[in-house]
């Protein structure tokens, strides 16, 4: 994953303190989350993600119970997708930022600014949906998305409350302190 993001040498150990820290407090594992990471890292560098970011999304998707090759296929496919719409505009666009809660323009400005908030943003307006009793899976196949795990990936998400939102917090505050990782290790020793 470090090697795909280009995460420097100094880095390296926010990146196991942000990995530490998710899988202490969430319902995945160290192995599960970085095996996810290795699969989503490659789309999320291109758009520009944080590497605590991808540890977010990645824990996220292994808390619900999406596997590896699944879950880091199925984060590839969207974020390419958004990103393509962002960048490219029209009907994708349109849908994306409606599921989202936005305008077109504000969801392709915060896509540029922050992709790992705007599917965030996305997940999120999927569980509205869902929850108010709407037809999530039709907003699928207007995206283009109603591969089984596509769409199975996205509505465990969708249905997990903060679980997402949470994972991203988490992630970016332990990247920042890093201390998790120490913390682990002291105890270790």
């Amino acid at each position: 994953m470090a090697n795909i993001m280009g995460t420097s040498g100094d880095d390296i150990d926010n990146l196991g303190a942000a990995l530490v820290e998710l899988g202490n407090n969430g319902a995945s594992t160290e192995r599960d989350i970085i095996q996810m990471s290795q699969g989503m890292a490659a789309a999320a560098a291109v758009v520009g993600m944080a590497e605590s970011d991808v540890l977010g999304f990645a824990n996220a998707f292994a808390s619900v119970g999406i596997e590896v090759e699944a879950g880091g296929s199925s984060f590839s496919r969207v974020l390419t997708d958004m990103a393509k719409a962002a960048a490219q505009g029209g009907d994708d666009l349109e849908t994306f930022a409606e599921v989202a809660g936005m305008s077109a323009e504000a969801f392709a400005t915060a896509f540029a600014e922050d992709p790992a908030d705007a599917f965030a943003a996305f997940i999120s307006g999927l569980g509205d949906i869902q929850e108010a009793g709407g037809d999530v899976f039709t907003v699928l196949d207007e995206l283009g998305m109603s591969d089984v795990r596509v769409s199975r990936a996205l509505l465990s998400m969708a249905t997990s409350g903060d679980l997402l939102t949470d994972s991203l917090e988490l992630g970016a505050k332990a990247w920042g302190e890093n201390t998790a990782l120490a913390d682990e290790a002291a105890k270790r020793y």
